[in-house]
Formats: C-alpha cells, sequence, structure tokens
C-alpha cells in the first residue's frame, strides 16, 4: 500500500495517530514532499503535525535503511544507552514494517543548515558550536557498549564504502555516468589514493554510534534570523545509515561539509585562470567559515572529552573528511556527462588533505592544535597553497580546470 495524500488519513486513524474530528474538522491538510522516499507532512491546526515516511523503492536495501532509522528513534525513547539521542531528534510514533512507513514528530517551520548559510550568507559560530555539541554527546553516550541485544542486530557495522572505491573495476558499480567513470579512474590512478584510503580503513573503530550521512541537508532548526535562536532548536534527522562505527566519519563529515561548500561555490570562468586565483572565486570564501568550523570542533572535542586523545582525533576526522569529500565529488557528477572543473578542485582538495593533514588543520580549517581543547585559534587563511590544481605538492594530477578534463597521465612532483 502507497501512502498518499487521499489515504493517509485513513491509515493515521487506523492506528491511533489522529482522530477522525481532527479530521473532519477542516485542519487536517497534507502536503507531499517526496523525493527519493515518499514523504508526506501532516498538518492539524494547533496539533502537533506529523512526518510519514515510507520508502520510494521496494527493494531490500531501501527497506534495510529505514528499518535502521526507526530503530534509532525508538533506541532513544525506550533505551538508557540511547536515550541522548532524544533531545536532537524528531519524536517518534510508529514505524510499521509491512508497509515500511515511519511515522515521527513534524518539526515546524525549519530549514536545513545549509538553506540557512544560503539565506543569511552567513556562518554563525553558535550554530556550529550547538553542531558539535550534538555530536559531542551522542558519540560519547550511545552506541560505545559491547551489547548483544537483538534491538541492535539493525546496526550491520560496517565500513563505509568510500574508503574501499580503489579496489573495484568500474564495471561492479553498474550505470554511472561518464563523469563519475572519470572519477574513477583519476582515484585509480593515484597511489596516494589507495595508501591513504587503506591506512583509513584499517584505523576504523566501533566505538559509538554514528550517523553516517552528516551533512548539513540533514540538520534542521527553526526559522530564526537570530543564530541564538536557531541553535536551540537544532535538530538532526535521516538517520538511515546509522550504524556502530568510528565518530570521526561524522566529524570529518562536518568538516568536509564546509570545505565541499566553498569548492562548489567557486565560479571558474571558461577562460584560462592561475589556479592561485581560484580560492577568490569562491561565492563562500574559507576565511568567513573558519570561525564556524573552529566553534565546532572545539565543542565537540570539549563534549565528548577527548581530553589527550584531542589533536590525534581531529587528525584522523579531518582525513575521514577527506575521503567523504571523494563520495561529494561522485554524488555530484552523478548526471554529468563529464568531470567538472569543481569535482576536480574537490579530488584535488582530498588528495592534498589526505597526505597532508596537519597543513590542512592549519591552512584550511584555521584550528591551531596543540594549545588543548579551548584554546584554539583561527589559523593563516593561506587556503591556495591546498588547492593545487596543476602544481602543487604532494601531487599533481595534471587538471585543466577551465576544459574540466584531466590527464590521467601521472606527473611526479617535486
Amino acid at each position: 500500500m502507497i501512502l498518499t495524500s487521499a489515504n493517509l488519513a485513513h491509515y493515521l486513524m487506523a492506528r491511533g495517530l489522529v482522530t477522525p474530528a481532527s479530521v473532519v474538522d477542516g485542519d487536517f491538510a497534507v502536503v507531499d514532499m517526496s523525493r527519493r522516499n515518499h514523504n508526506l507532512q501532516v498538518t492539524r491546526g494547533e496539533a502537533p503535525g506529523l512526518f510519514v515516511k515510507q520508502v520510494g523503492d521496494w527493494d531490500p536495501l531501501s527497506a534495510e535503511t529505514l528499518r535502521r532509522e526507526a530503530a534509532c528513534y525508538w533506541l532513544a525513547g525506550n533505551d538508557p544507552d540511547f536515550a541522548a539521542l532524544a533531545a536532537m531528534m524528531p519524536r517518534y510514533h510508529l514505524f510499521d514494517p509491512a508497509r515500511q512507513a515511519l511515522v515521527l514528530e513534524l518539526v515546524p517551520d525549519t530549514e536545513s543548515l545549509g538553506e540557512y548559510h544560503r539565506r543569511l550568507n552567513r556562518f554563525p559560530p553558535e550554530i556550529a558550536a550547538r553542531l558539535g555539541t550534538l555530536l559531542g554527546t551522542y558519540h560519547r553516550e550511545a552506541g560505545g557498549q559491547r551489547r548483544h541485544l537483538p534491538e541492535d542486530a539493525v546496526f550491520p557495522r560496517a565500513v563505509p564504502w568510500v574508503l574501499s572505491i580503489h579496489f573495484h573495476n568500474p564495471s561492479h558499480f553498474g550505470p554511472v555516468s561518464p563523469g563519475v567513470r572519470q572519477l574513477l579512474g583519476i582515484v585509480a590512478q593515484y597511489p596516494e589514493f589507495h595508501a591513504a584510503l587503506d591506512e583509513l580503513r584499517g584505523e576504523w573503530r566501533q566505538d559509538a554510534l554514528i550517523h553516517g550521512d552528516m551533512k548539513w541537508d540533514n540538520c534542521v532548526m527553526p526559522r530564526h534570523d537570530d543564530p541564538s535562536e536557531a541553535a536551540a532548536g537544532l535538530k538532526i534527522v535521516d538517520w538511515e545509515l546509522a550504524d556502530i562505527g568510528d565518530g570521526c566519519w561524522d566529524v570529518g563529515a562536518v568538516f568536509q561539509a564546509y570545505l565541499a561548500h566553498w569548492i562548489l561555490t567557486m565560479r571558474i570562468p571558461a577562460e584560462q585562470v592561475s589556479p592561485d586565483h581560484l580560492p577568490g572565486l569562491a561565492e563562500f570564501p574559507l576565511d568567513r567559515m573558519q570561525p564556524a568550523i573552529d566553534a565546532f570542533w572545539s565543542a565537540y572535542a570539549g563534549t565528548r572529552g577527548a581530553g589527550e586523545e584531542s589533536d590525534a582525533l581531529l587528525r584522523r576526522s579531518v582525513r575521514y573528511g577527506a575521503a567523504r569529500m571523494i563520495q561529494t565529488a561522485w554524488e555530484y557528477l552523478t548526471y554529468s556527462p563529464q568531470l567538472t572543473a569543481n569535482a576536480l578542485c574537490l579530488l584535488q582538495v582530498s588528495i592534498n588533505v589526505l597526505t597532508r593533514p596537519d597543513d590542512a588543520i592549519e591552512h584550511l580549517l584555521g584550528i591551531v592544535t596543540g594549545k588543548g581543547t579551548g584554546d584554539r585559534g583561527q589559523g593563516t587563511g593561506d587556503s591556495g597553497m591546498m588547492i593545487g590544481i596543476a602544481n602543487h605538492p604532494p601531487i599533481s594530477i595534471g587538471i585543466d580546470v577551465n576544459r574540466g578534463s584531466a590527464d590521467l597521465k601521472s606527473h611526479a612532483s617535486p
């Protein structure tokens, strides 16, 4: 049964989630927000609304990930080991495995973190710090215990697929765009990618519940211009890829969200441009994001209680973020007929961060290490040296960013 605007009221009434009176009184409304999944928003006047998610494709993988998301919401309200999640996610109402449908509280009048940044053209440290506090809380409190309970079987304890991307023949990925095929060719060509990804896969831990798909679109908050008001209502949604894994993966995903936004807003012209000038072409310059990045990390490290391990956690998180950037480039190229200039920049920054994480921490992220949690400052902001599109160490991919093409022949760097 596919849930629709026409049949949803009957479905919810049969399960006691709405009353007949609330439907016939005229304040019951359904808005279809479907994308990959069937998403329906229910408003009921002054009464709390509902958000209904049903799988879009009735295949085993979609069913598994929705079941995993439902488990996170259920655990937050019913298992003391996961209670820290409750304050940072919408309230759980129902999971219907027969119809592959999940019913949650509707958080009204919200926008994603990405929408907030684009709407106001700013990156408030208050919001970033709140996000760091939320991640640090659930990484510290949830999922780190060694349990053998039936409800935990939903978590596969898997390593992110992108850490093994270089092992696969491109044909193993099925139909992909020409742009993605070029991306795979670059990753396959460079042993620096292979060595770094192998190392990160070997370092993978299973020490916390992780969101698994941490990005700005999955962070929602009240639509307030005041960053303090917005931060207070910040929620994390879409837990379909949650797992027991390495908390540094989520942290790195937040770092790369800022870097990817910087890179993907570079307006690279058709005419020839020096790679050194690329950072100046970004619609959202990196130095305006660095205070937020620093606030995020400081709040995270302090909340999780990283202590003496803070710098080591930061370094691992930054490198995991660089690996996640390869996945971001893939997603960006999903329907692209060729490898674009911005995607090439993502790959070059990824390989530079993977091989030079300490430089990235200081020059890209603006975090000064070695002073302990809470005593960090902004870096030099010398972001240009990290782009390295054609002639910066440690590697030259031989990219012409103006044509969106890549010379896949190896070029040893000095």
